[in-house]
């Protein structure tokens, strides 16, 4: 992925379940999201991959995913 591609944005309440509409963001920002989380989980969905960002904001029930697709 070059630093223009976009990748799929989600946030998720895990206490309400409450979720805002998925947003495209540049990679450079996922990368930034990335560099302040406090723990991150990866999952392998065949065509995309996701990333679980724990700790990007200081409430500690919101979650961040970015979706973006796998290269073969």
């Amino acid at each position: 992925m070059d630093d223009n591609d976009m990748l799929i944005f989600t946030t998720i309440d895990k206490k309400t379940y409450n979720h805002e509409k998925p947003k495209r963001i540049k990679k450079k920002n996922g990368e930034d999201l990335i560099d302040r989380a406090n723990g991150i989980e990866y999952q392998d969905n065949e065509y995309f991959g996701r990333l679980t960002l724990y700790g990007v904001v200081k409430e500690p029930n919101i979650i961040h995913n970015l979706l973006f697709p796998q290269i073969e």
